[in-house]
């Protein structure tokens, strides 16, 4: 019997669920959400997901413990993501029934947020989808007041609307 109660049946019922999870292919407008790879290659080990490591599953020493995205971030608690992070390497990603879950049963260090993001569309004449990982920074100032910049980030999906909507709250108007 593993830790948590679970035994070996509900470590292949996990593994077969996500199994299926992670086939999901990416569609414009899903969120999908980053998993630091250690911790997931913990969880693979765990529930015996690959055939060739399936000594050590079912093991307390091989849990994995809360999701834990501490390797990822720049600062703990900064909410910025390093710089370069490679997939496969530095994270995974995973589709939001996925991470659901995944966290339903490990839940989350209680210090972090999810790492959510968005698919969206790229190239011009062949479309394909891909995660954003990283946010693109605006930066706004008001044209009195040049010293005092405001810095947020959006995602390529997000409208005009929508950012007008965000400068208008920090610049206290009223937005059409």
């Amino acid at each position: 019997m593993a830790e948590n109660g679970l035994n070996t049946q509900d470590l292949e019922a996990q593994k077969n669920e996500i199994s299926e999870y992670i086939k999901k292919p990416l569609k414009k407008g899903d969120i999908w959400y980053l998993v630091d790879s250690r911790w997931f290659k913990q969880w693979k080990k765990y529930v015996g997901y690959d055939d060739w490591d399936t000594c050590n599953a079912d093991k307390e020493n091989t849990h994995p413990g809360p999701i834990d995205n501490s390797a990822l971030y720049k600062e703990v608690g900064s909410g910025e993501l390093n710089e370069y992070l490679v997939e496969e390497i530095g994270y995974v990603l995973l589709p939001q029934e996925c991470w659901d879950r995944l966290v339903s049963w490990y839940t989350l260090l209680p210090s972090q947020d999810p790492i959510a993001r968005n698919v969206v569309e790229y190239g011009m004449f062949s479309k394909q989808c891909k995660v954003e990982v990283y946010l693109m920074e605006v930066k706004l100032c008001q044209n009195n007041d040049l010293e005092h910049c405001i810095n947020h980030k959006f995602s390529r999906s997000n409208t005009i609307e929508h950012v007008d909507n965000v400068f208008g709250f920090y610049f206290h108007r009223t937005c059409s």
